[in-house]
């Protein structure tokens, strides 16, 4: 056997694999893999004939020397938007060209350590938990050629560089050392100080599915910004239920309020305040007035906006690290747009409730009377449908009409025309959600009736591999709120119900889709997400944990405490 032949085909055979997943998160372009790949090749086919002839260090310098300018031109394009590239960029060439110079047994083992720099990038520019069976086949692959590769080295020393084939038994050391290393990495993994993965991301951000997760609300409302994201079944939030809550089905969780119309977009409402603590239990956030009787525990996924999604039965927060204001439309926001999944529970009232401002409270003039865009054929329109009688009766009226002459269709996404409304509701009589909500907001205003457009998600579907209810993008939706005397401001949605956000039918692939996203879900909260707060709490467990055991050892009784619930003031 030719050991020096061996170790460059276990280092050519590591390297052939190493940074295979670097191009699926975006951190490094593919043809710089391929051609990192046919550098690693041509080298295997190379040294498979036993070749002693390699490059030369004149020849190593000659071409460090030719990358020089190319690596000065990487780091003016990629320097500020991404600096690992450029590094990616650098180490590949350095493995490819130490590749090929492979002379001592020093480069072998620099070989190695480049090698090793590759998987690193690798795993810390993923957040996805199929990198963990990357990351197993990897460590199984290298472990095995470096056990190899190691008893090459030894056995060249003792018996020059060739002699007979050689046997390995090695299978039970590497048994034991993978044993070994999870046993250590656990423990390591729960007590060593941590930031949030993934350590470097490339241009696509963290989520490199075929999808944007952060396709979500902006501040401005376009006509087709919901139908854009009904075709998306990207997980926008998760939440559970105590006491009394609403049907799931009919779940509606408000996130934005609009109420300035632009002709083809809405502005939201203006104004709001500080959301500070005044409820007890001291702390809560008050949003409206109401009985608690139910509590809502979400978590938000990061949608690229800071809007604070609440389902309109609302009547208080738990109070969040961050500040949270409320305006004057009884939309919540966040200061900043999240990064990381949000955690937060919400007080629930029997029935929707809003916390904007009653009508004594608007000025004249404000936007949700306001009837400067809509044209004579729309008030003509609104006449007509709404008929004569009290305001609720109108809108009434006016919604089913929507209903029954209405079609729901997604196809209208991006249609032009001078007036879209005007071509809905007089021409087309077919469009997303949006169309209904703006059209029948414009047709209250048109009768007097103060209406804004509301925005957030309609529906939840129940996951039973994360024992919660699952709201997806795809449930976005949006209605009309309107100001009926007597009843405050009150929900209405001329959607058709065939129209609206519906959950996915039981079936195989349904219960396969939410077993993988619990997998998604759990992996990102408790390993990329796990945080100093969570070691905190595993370490206040174990203590108690630690504290009880030896209570019991010494004889005494464990503790017994009373805790009260946290519905009683």
């Amino acid at each position: 056997m030719n050991f020096a032949r061996e170790k460059r085909l276990l280092l050519g055979w590591a390297a052939l694999v190493v940074a295979l997943p670097l191009p699926l998160t975006d951190t490094l372009d593919w043809p710089s893999l391929v051609l990192f790949l046919l550098a690693v090749s041509l080298f295997l086919r190379h040294a498979r004939t036993g070749s002693e002839r390699w490059l030369s260090n004149r020849v190593l310098n000659v071409l460090g020397l030719v990358y020089l300018p190319l690596l000065l031109l990487d780091l003016a394009a990629f320097a500020r938007t991404q600096p690992v590239r450029p590094i990616l960029h650098l180490t590949l060439f350095g493995v490819a060209a130490k590749l090929w110079s492979l002379k001592r047994e020093k480069d072998k083992w620099q070989a190695w350590i480049g090698i090793f720099f590759l998987f690193l990038a690798a795993m810390a520019t993923s957040t996805h938990p199929s990198v963990v069976i990357y990351l197993f086949a990897f460590l199984v692959y290298t472990v095995v050629l470096l056990v190899r590769f190691v008893h090459l080295h030894v056995l060249s020393a003792f018996a020059g560089q060739r002699a007979g084939a050689v046997r390995l038994g090695a299978g039970r050391s590497i048994a034991v050392l993978a044993l070994a290393t999870a046993l250590l990495a656990v423990p390591l993994f729960a007590l060593l100080p941590r930031v949030r993965s993934p350590f470097v991301v490339g241009p696509g951000g963290l989520q490199s599915g075929p999808f944007d997760a952060r396709m979500g609300y902006s501040e401005e409302m376009t006509l087709d910004r919901i139908g854009r994201m009904r075709s998306n079944p990207e997980v926008a939030l998760r939440l559970s239920f105590e006491g009394r809550y609403p049907a799931p089905a009919a779940l509606r969780l408000r996130g934005a309020v609009y109420e300035g119309w632009e002709g083809r977009s809405w502005k939201p409402a203006p104004g709001g305040r500080m959301l500070r603590g005044e409820g007890p239990p001291t702390g809560l956030l008050l949003l409206a007035p109401g009985r608690e009787v139910g509590v809502a525990r979400l978590s938000l996924e990061p949608l690229g906006s800071t809007h604070l999604f609440v389902p309109v039965e609302a009547v208080a927060l738990e109070p969040l690290a961050i500040r949270l204001t409320l305006s004057d439309g009884g939309a919540v926001a966040l200061p900043i747009v999240p990064q990381r999944p949000l955690d937060y529970v919400v007080r629930l009232g029997s029935e929707a409730v809003s916390p904007a401002p009653p009508l004594e409270q608007i000025v004249p003039g404000s936007e949700v009377l306001s009837v400067d865009r809509v044209t004579p054929a729309l008030a003509a329109l609104a006449g007509e449908w709404a008929g004569v009688g009290s305001a609720a009766e109108r809108a009434a009226r006016i919604e089913h009409r929507f209903h029954t002459e209405f079609t729901y269709a997604t196809d209208t996404v991006g249609r032009g025309g001078e007036d879209p409304i005007e071509a809905f509701l007089l021409r087309d009589r077919r469009g997303h959600c949006e169309y209904f909500a703006s059209a029948m907001v414009l047709l209250l205003r048109a009768q007097g009736i103060p209406a804004r457009l509301a925005t957030g998600f309609y529906g939840a579907e129940w996951s039973r591999w994360e024992g919660s209810w699952v709201v997806r993008q795809s449930n976005a939706h949006a209605w009309v709120e309107a100001w009926i005397p007597d009843r405050g401001w009150t929900i209405f949605d001329p959607t058709p119900p065939a129209g609206r956000p519906a959950p996915a039918p039981t079936s195989l692939l349904t219960s396969m889709r939410q077993a993988w996203e619990a997998a998604v879900y759990r992996w990102d909260r408790w390993v990329i997400s796990y945080d100093f707060d969570d070691q905190v709490g595993a370490m206040g467990s174990l203590r108690a944990w630690w504290g009880e055991l030896m209570r019991r050892l010494a004889g005494g009784r464990p503790e017994s405490r009373r805790i009260s619930s946290p519905h009683q003031a």
